[in-house]
């Protein structure tokens, strides 16, 4: 008989123990309310009763354009660069009086 065999046949014995002791956790209930959270919101969509989150409701709502706008403008500007081509800045204007 290997040491494998052994070390599962210990954890086999004390497995009731280890699964009884994470539920036990209150922090396993929270991680597993999250997901669950958050898989209902993406089949179902947003619950109307549930209260804002903390800046949500000034979050931008489509925060996914303005990073691939972002992404595209930075390789443009690094491929500029790099067949040398610096980019043309807008002329200076005067200060406003």
């Amino acid at each position: 008989m290997s040491i494998h065999w052994w070390a599962l046949r210990i954890i086999q014995s004390f497995e009731d123990k280890i699964v009884t002791s994470i539920l036990k956790q209150p922090g396993f209930h929270r991680a597993v309310g999250k997901i669950h959270r958050k898989i209902d919101e993406v089949q179902n969509g947003r619950n109307p009763n549930e209260p804002l989150a903390p800046g949500e409701a000034t979050a931008e709502p489509n925060p996914d354009g303005r990073r691939a706008l972002f992404a595209k403008h930075f390789y443009d500007e690094l491929k500029n660069q790099f067949q040398g081509k610096p980019t043309e800045l807008p002329p200076d204007r005067p200060p406003k009086k």
